[in-house]
């Protein structure tokens, strides 16, 4: 459980920090959340398709640091304000990103 919450806490002070570095650049939430989430997903592909299924990484770390909640609430807010083709590219791309990547990150490593 330790592990689990130090992975946690870790992966959370990531994440701020890369949206800090994303906004202070792009100045666009949605692509901090969708990087954090297409990159969360190639390092979980990696780690699990090396067998290392560490829960200081895998459920701490990474589940902290890749964020379905606030991928939601962004297409929901393009949803709510008429973006229908905004809010349904962002989650495709959330989803065809990280599932595309975690399935590459699995079968190199």
């Amino acid at each position: 459980m330790i592990e689990i919450a130090l992975g946690g806490f870790l992966g959370a002070m990531a994440r701020y920090l890369f949206y800090l570095v994303a906004e202070s650049r792009w100045r666009q939430p949605k692509i901090a959340t969708l990087l954090v989430n297409i990159i969360g997903s190639f390092v979980i592909g990696a780690f699990v398709g090396s067998g290392n299924l560490s829960v200081f990484w895998l459920t701490g770390f990474l589940g902290a640091f890749t964020t379905f909640s606030t991928m939601s609430l962004d297409a929901v807010k393009d949803f709510e304000d008429g973006k229908w083709l905004d809010g349904i590219s962002y989650l495709a791309a959330n989803l065809v990103g990280g599932l595309g990547l975690f399935a590459a990150a699995y079968m190199i490593f």
